[in-house]
């Protein structure tokens, strides 16, 4: 009897969770893209010790570099454009929105082209790059590349695919840490690095968009120009606000790589980053997947004027806190103890970079995921917000560059204001809900 009742229970509390599954869209999507950032994740983990037996800390200083300036560039590299995507109620509105965001990219990419060719060794030099001068066409192919699977994820997420999105992160993941390790077995330096890092970040173009391309390419002989602009024109926040606001975010995520390179050199910022990388690993098995659902369960509840997104939204950044801050705590403190066995003797100074970072990382898990003010139509937040932030930034390392701090004391302090302001962002994200709530307005207008 006891057997038959223990087989009962565990039969029913399997019913209870698969029925959970079904019943949250969020749930459901969090655990279809969570478990393909998981595996591209821990992939990620087995290649790391391999690349850094490779590649010294001043090679992997220049690919931090080269990916700072070109995050920096791609995150409105179609003017955010694609967050309209979610918002349209019309397939046919969301088909203009992406051919707008295609040609707003391909623009974009010929101009950052003629611009390198005509001024790049002149800024190459101004900000001592000097290592980007042979790479200004690998950069503009990066750039486009980069941009066009951002578009493309977006418009998976508008459709809740999340298997394929699943898959190409997989891909990107053996694909780019497999190149990076041929290029480097084969000499190639900082090039190789690069390169890999290129070929990984772009794979699955072609998986995400072999449904909408081929379509995209046989309408857009037949766009109906007026309407494109009037769609522009209706989602114009995006650009106004958004843009510039993701911009100057992302100076304050990507700048200290290259205020580090200015101030300490390459060495410096090679174990800067490689701290960085592996203590958020752990949580961002959840956070860019978590990002993305919450994005579509939570425009979904606007449009519907669901009383329950502030709620949803309290929710969820308790349990990212409780799942995120054990995590990262802990990594911090094994971090001086475990680098040098894991990733070679040259890196062990990188895990001393963890433990200021550590708090800075807890605050960005739990804020980033969920901040949505450009979705609540406060976008104009956002940029103030990032605005403010960015200044923070800019004048620590410049204090720290005037009092000649080090580089430890000069990582802690980025590390306090950055915490400061994500508690900022916290709060203006609760009031944003509290507002929508209470007048019932249309975020898109409002």
């Amino acid at each position: 009897m006891k057997i038959i009742f223990h087989s009962e229970c565990i039969d029913s509390v399997k019913k209870q969770i698969q029925q959970k599954i079904t019943d949250s869209s969020l749930l459901k999507g969090l655990i279809i893209l969570g478990s393909g950032t998981a595996i591209s994740q821990v992939l990620g983990i087995i290649f790391v010790p391999i690349l850094t037996r490779i590649y010294p800390p001043e090679i992997y200083g220049t690919l931090a570099v080269f990916t700072s300036l070109l995050t920096i560039l791609t995150v409105g590299s179609s003017l955010k454009y694609e967050f309209s995507f979610l918002l349209a109620e019309k397939d046919e509105d969301a088909e203009y929105l992406l051919i707008l965001c295609f040609l707003i990219v391909g623009i974009l990419t010929i101009i950052l082209f003629v611009i390198l060719i005509v001024f790049g060794d002149f800024l190459a030099t101004i900000f001592n790059f000097e290592f980007m001068k042979p790479y200004y066409l690998l950069f503009c192919i990066g750039f486009l590349g980069i941009s066009v699977y951002q578009i493309l994820t977006y418009w998976a997420i508008r459709s809740k695919n999340y298997t394929t999105i699943t898959q190409t992160r997989v891909t990107q993941s053996i694909i780019g840490s497999l190149s990076k390790i041929i290029l480097g077995i084969l000499s190639f330096g900082s090039l190789g690095l690069i390169c890999g890092d290129i070929i990984g970040r772009i794979v699955g173009i072609g998986t995400l968009g072999k449904t909408i391309l081929p379509k995209i390419w046989r309408s857009i002989h037949n766009l109906d120009y007026n309407k494109m602009r009037s769609l522009a024109n209706r989602y114009r926040k995006f650009p106004t606000f958004s843009f510039p606001s993701g911009f100057i975010n992302e100076i304050a995520l990507r700048g200290p790589t290259l205020f580090l390179s200015i101030i300490f050199g390459f060495q410096i910022v090679g174990l800067f980053s490689l701290s960085y990388t592996i203590l958020v690993l752990p949580v961002s098995i959840v956070s860019s997947s978590m990002a993305q659902v919450y994005y579509g369960e939570s425009s979904e509840l606007l449009r519907q004027k669901s009383d329950k997104i502030l709620t949803f939204y309290q929710e969820t950044t308790r349990k990212l806190f409780l799942f995120g801050a054990p995590l990262i705590f802990i990594g911090a403190i094994i971090s001086p103890l475990v680098f040098p066995i894991i990733f070679g003797s040259d890196w062990k100074d990188a895990g001393m970079f963890a433990l200021p970072l550590s708090i800075m990382v807890v605050a960005q898990f739990v804020v980033s995921s969920t901040d949505r003010l450009e979705l609540y139509g406060y976008n104009q937040w956002e940029l103030y917000w990032n605005i403010w932030r960015t200044i923070m930034v800019i004048a620590g390392f410049y204090l720290a560059y005037l009092l000649h701090f080090s580089p430890l004391v000069t990582v802690f302090l980025y590390s306090v204001i950055m915490t400061v302001m994500y508690g900022v962002c916290y709060i203006l994200n609760i009031t944003a809900i509290k507002q929508i709530l209470q007048t019932k307005d249309d975020p898109i207008t409002h």
